[in-house]
């Protein structure tokens, strides 16, 4: 009898971030660093030295006609953090002023040395970064002048500017540099190699939407298809109308997937460069050249965690948006309303406002877009790291220049915060200066995130992972867990993560005809004995089930499988589940021993199974748990009934080639044991087929009958014997036979 299953899938992650160690190489290249040759400490060098709870802020501070004022000390001002004094432990004057800089602060006793700008390093440090996932061509014109202008005309012997481009992933174009030869030949070379971005499809597909919505509002009121003959015209009308709205429903859907395919890398690129740049001293700044892009709410906590890093490393970023000069609508199609409620109900009547359309209300499509669309971004990410977003200009050379005397204009100010408890909440800061007539302007505050971390985390991630420890001692979830790993390419290991929760344990929530299911999954992978999280897997999921699936899961189990790949080490891995209606949560570690691959015989962990389905359209390249044009769904929580098929899953490697057949000669042998007895007859399996995908490997995938065994506990004891070297592999898999 087949089952229905909730079934939560989410794209493999690959361990670390490679992004970031690309950005360890571009930082090699900012003079005042070198790697090659081994430090000393002499009376003439400076050392930059940041301990854990060092808080940088920039700070500009204007008098009452909006001019910087450059000429303050360090003890002009005065730092507060959620309401308590904080001690000034190091100030840096403005570029333009001519104090000295880079000093600690007098007014602090302690033998511990502060934060300096070493001899020779440059005070101002900017990356230049162009995205190439939204700027269409027609607008890099205006974006590659301004650069050249800035460049010819503001970089000075004291500044260090890198490019960088982001199509696809992030590039460094140009290292950081004062050569602005260099410069500018680097500005050339990514202006003549752009290519055509996803910009034209999504414009493509906003035209799309709009003629759909016109035609919706030309459209009969209502949405009920009359059925009369006399209303046969306007009925046909209606019926036009309502395939309309399933269409544009569908687009939206469409935009939606795109602009989080071009979004995601954006974020990312811009959370390596400023944690690349956060053991750097100096006045960091970020500029992008963007068209702007939509996160939807499902990517909100990778927008907050750019942010929070971007503050964390003391960037602020500034944004110009390379689309210039607009009336209304952008180049690139968002449709922007004039305010986020006329987004929601301007295009329609107030009876399709209530109803849904194609399974989503347009509160549910606003909510998929994002609301201001594309700027919303540009604004929050820009404003909320000290920066700015300039839009509606085509002279980008003049924002350059708007954005280069405001950081000559910056004061940079550090102090070691009092709270060391790195709990992931908000600490308001406050900066005063003993000045009348000023207006200070900074940061609001800070995210408290712990140093080790360089994973995106949200505010309530970290929440979750500070009380992981209670919840794992009080669970409230019957949470099954299970990983096991196979082997793959260079050393790697590819690790399935999958658990099982019964729909018992779970709450529903009733809308319409439909049954909702919410469900969080944080899953943080970190190396043993560390505190640094190397990969985050999960995400935040709502299902909603129609009758026909509500009633059918009732019969099996939710299911969630992702996999992370990995390198040989050892590794814990912490896993939590939050039911988000019942606010039932479930937290487990697990621990991961992956061996190096030494050549001798070796077996993963067999996994047990009852499903087994055929392979819906094109194999999933590479899926571990495809054999053939059949995949094997785990059971994690190894519950099984006598009606089941056992399977029983595992691959062998590095069995010796028997020179007679050249091929391996294996023999498997699977027995049933219950309360160490026998259960049934054991069972030989002979294997000789060789699967070089990735590596090559021996694959174990039968099944064993459990009709006619009683209820209760039994074990798997598998026996795997590499019959050419002689030599044997042993292990034990337990489940239970459920009544």
């Amino acid at each position: 009898m087949y089952h229905q299953t909730i079934f939560l899938k989410k794209r493999s992650m690959r361990g670390g971030l490679s992004s970031l160690a690309m950005c360890a190489v571009f930082l090699a290249a900012i003079p005042g660093h070198s790697q090659d040759k081994k430090q000393t400490t002499t009376d003439d060098q400076d050392v930059i030295k940041v301990t854990s709870n060092l808080v940088s802020l920039d700070v500009i501070v204007k008098d009452k006609k909006g001019k910087p004022i450059t000429d303050l000390k360090a003890e002009d001002f005065a730092i507060s953090e959620n309401g308590v004094q904080q001690k000034i432990e190091f100030f840096d004057s403005t570029l333009t002023s001519l104090s000295v800089t880079g000093q600690s602060t007098d007014t602090v006793a302690s033998t511990e040395q502060k934060p300096q700008s070493p001899t020779g390093f440059p005070r101002n440090i900017i990356a230049l970064v162009l995205d190439g996932q939204s700027t269409e061509l027609g607008n890099l014109k205006h974006v590659r002048e301004g650069i050249l202008k800035y460049i010819r005309e503001r970089v000075s012997a004291s500044d260090s500017v890198a490019l960088f481009s982001i199509s696809g992933g992030l590039q460094l174009v140009q290292p950081f540099t004062h050569d602005k030869g260099a410069l500018i030949a680097a500005v050339e070379k990514a202006y003549d190699s752009s290519t055509v971005s996803k910009t034209s499809e999504a414009r493509g597909l906003a035209e799309n939407i709009s003629a759909l919505r016109d035609n919706i509002s030309a459209g009969p009121p209502g949405d009920s298809v009359a059925s009369s003959p006399a209303a046969g015209a306007a009925g046909s009308a209606m019926a036009e109308k309502m395939i309309a709205q399933r269409m544009l429903a569908q687009y939206i859907q469409l935009r939606s997937a795109l602009s989080t395919q071009q979004t995601r890398p954006v974020l990312a690129a811009l959370a390596a460069i400023a944690e690349g740049l956060r053991s750097v001293p100096g006045k960091k700044t970020l500029v992008m050249f963007s068209q702007g892009f939509v996160a939807t709410e499902a990517l909100d906590w990778q927008v907050q965690s750019t942010i929070d890093i971007a503050n964390r490393a003391n960037v602020a970023v500034y944004i110009i948006d390379s689309t210039g000069l607009t009336g209304g609508t952008p180049t690139s199609g968002a449709l922007v309303a004039s305010s986020p409620l006329a987004g929601i109900s301007g295009a329609l009547d107030m009876e399709q406002r209530r109803r849904a359309g194609a399974g989503e209300s347009v509160f549910d499509i606003s909510r998929q877009e994002g609301l201001n669309r594309q700027q919303d971004l540009l604004y929050r990410i820009s404003e909320d790291t000290g920066g700015h977003f300039l839009k509606n200009s085509n002279d980008i050379g003049a924002g350059l220049e708007r954005i280069d005397s405001e950081i000559r204009s910056r004061y940079t100010l550090a102090y070691r915060s009092t709270d060391s408890n790195f709990d992931g909440g908000f600490r308001k800061v406050k900066i005063e200066v003993r000045r009348p007539d000023t207006n200070v302007l900074a940061r609001a505050g800070y995210y408290a995130i712990p140093p080790s971390q360089i994973v995106p985390m949200s505010p309530d991630d970290r929440k979750l992972l500070a009380n992981f420890a209670n919840m794992e001692a009080n669970s409230t979830l019957p949470l099954s867990l299970e990983m096991t790993s196979f082997r793959t390419r260079d050393g790697f290991y590819t690790v399935p993560l999958s658990f099982e929760l019964p729909p018992t344990a779970v709450q529903f929530d009733r809308k319409g005809d439909k049954q909702r299911l919410q469900l969080d999954v944080l899953g943080v992978v970190r190396a043993e004995g560390e505190d640094k999280i190397l990969s985050r897997l999960g995400g935040n999921f709502d299902v909603a089930l129609s009758p026909e699936q509500y009633e059918s899961i009732s019969h099996d189990k939710i299911f969630y499988r992702q996999d992370v790949q990995l390198y040989a080490g050892s590794y814990t891995v912490d896993v939590i589940v939050r039911d988000r209606l019942s606010g039932k949560v479930a937290a487990k570690r697990e621990k991961l021993e992956l061996p190096l691959d030494d050549a001798s015989f070796w077996t993963t962990e067999a996994v047990l199974s009852r499903h087994a389905d055929p392979v819906k359209g094109p194999a999933r390249n590479g899926d571990v748990f495809t054999q053939g044009n059949i995949q094997i769904r785990p059971s994690p929580s190894h519950e099984f009934h006598p009606t089941d098929n056992l399977i029983v899953f595992f691959q062998l490697y590095n069995a010796a080639i028997n020179r007679e057949i050249g091929t391996p000669l294996v023999r498997v042998t699977v027995t049933l044991m219950r309360d160490g007895k026998q259960a049934a007859r054991p069972m030989d399996y002979q294997l000789t087929e060789m699967f070089n995908d990735p590596i090559p490997h021996l694959t174990f995938a039968r099944y064993v009958k459990l009709a006619g065994l009683p209820p209760g506990k039994y074990s798997a004891v598998i026996e795997s014997r590499d019959l050419v070297q002689q030599k044997v592999l042993k292990q034990e898999a337990w489940f239970v036979i459920m009544p």
